[in-house]
């Protein structure tokens, strides 16, 4: 398949991705506020997540995510420009993630029966020694989305040339993929914080 339609095809299936992504974060920093403040919005996203037709989408966009990135890297190889590196590895890591963690959701609910709330999710970061995997886990898996996206925000920067007066194109785009990946470091630490001592 041409390359230009595989990268349309991620781009459209990363965007419902990211739509979900954003509010599974919001869901997650509620665990600030407890556990049961984290299920009750979760509760309430799900009536959206979980409404079947969405739901189908959702994995369905998950397992092109995956399929069609190893097919990118397949045809554009690693490239020697930092950030192309980092967009490659990351995704690589969100396919190998994206896979195993939507086989232990479903898993939990149709087999293993057991709910997949705050708890579920808790649970692996706060008994050692699943901590030990657990915890770079979940971490890599928020903070790896951040440079997938901060990546992806770079070429997109480039491309159009945007620019003000606070430096060249180049200047802002890496300044503003920068800042996206350090919003995206503290997010992560804020949500495994709140899931350990919830």
């Amino acid at each position: 398949m041409n390359i230009e339609r595989l990268k349309k095809i991620h781009r459209y299936s990363g965007i419902v991705l990211a739509t979900f992504f954003l509010f599974h974060v919001i869901n997650h920093l509620f665990a600030w506020g407890g556990p049961d403040t984290h299920i009750r919005v979760m509760n309430l996203f799900r009536h959206v997540y979980r409404f079947p037709p969405v739901e189908v989408i959702l994995l369905l966009c998950a397992l092109i995510q995956v399929v069609v990135g190893l097919m990118l890297v397949w045809q554009k190889g690693f490239r020697k420009n930092i950030y192309d590196l980092l967009q490659v590895i990351s995704g690589l890591y969100l396919s190998f993630f994206l896979l195993f963690h939507i086989r232990a959701v479903l898993l939990g609910r149709y087999s293993w029966n057991v709910e997949t709330d705050f708890h579920f999710a808790a649970w692996g970061v706060k008994n050692h020694p699943a901590d030990l995997f657990f915890i770079p886990y979940y971490s890599l898996s928020v903070l790896c989305v951040f440079i997938h996206l901060a990546c992806v925000h770079r070429q997109k920067m480039l491309a159009l040339k945007i620019t003000d007066a606070g430096g060249t194109y180049q200047q802002q785009a890496t300044r503003q993929s920068v800042g996206i990946i350090v919003t995206g470091m503290v997010i992560t630490a804020l949500i495994l914080t709140a899931f350990i001592i919830a």
